[in-house]
């Protein structure tokens, strides 16, 4: 026959052990969202010793394939990581404005023409010049970008940070360039044409 002292003994070590699960169960759940249990494919390749003796001239893709493209993260830096990926995709955004703004010029300027358009100085003849001009504006922004990106995760796994730079101004003059001049020749094509 149990004694009662022991049924509560019982009671509390199963409510403590439950207690405990949930708390697991919780912290699992919120790790999971931090990408804490990843683990990268270094820890499951073979060793550096034994990697070194079956290939001893690595390709050029797969060695800048491991420095830039594939990078470990420790969890405390994930945050970081996501902020430098996030400022990417603004670079990305800023070209598709432009490649979308490439393509409103050239089916707008196109399409939109008098019977007999200015051979010299209209619409329809600076709509492909003017197109063109802001693709390889969208081309540039999404290179800058890119290069960035590299240069500051580089930077962010060597445990540095860069701030400002080139980039950032080159891309601003890119932009600016790119709207003055598109302001400047539909200003003189409308004086022109009244």
């Amino acid at each position: 026959m149990a004694h009662p002292a022991d049924h509560h003994a019982e009671s509390v070590s199963s409510s403590t052990t439950e207690a405990q699960s949930n708390s697991d169960s919780e912290q699992d759940n919120r790790e999971a969202t931090e990408l804490h249990n990843y683990h990268s494919s270094d820890e499951t390749a073979p060793s550096a010793q034994s990697r070194s003796t079956t290939s001893r001239n690595p390709s050029t893709i797969k060695t800048f394939w491991a420095r830039h493209v594939v990078a470990t993260v420790p969890h405390e830096a994930c945050r970081d990581h996501f902020a430098l990926e996030r400022t990417y995709l603004g670079y990305l955004r800023t070209s598709l404005a432009l490649a979308f703004l490439s393509v409103f010029i050239a089916q707008l300027f196109r399409l939109q023409h008098s019977e007999n358009p200015d051979p010299v100085l209209g619409f329809y003849v600076l709509g492909k010049p003017l197109s063109c001009i802001c693709t390889g504006a969208a081309i540039l922004t999404n290179l800058l970008g890119t290069y960035r990106f590299w240069r500051q995760q580089n930077a962010m796994l060597r445990g540095k940070i860069l701030c400002g730079g080139w980039e950032v101004y080159a891309i601003l003059l890119i932009v600016l360039m790119t709207l003055i001049s598109l302001f400047v020749l539909v200003v003189a094509v409308s004086i022109r044409k009244g």
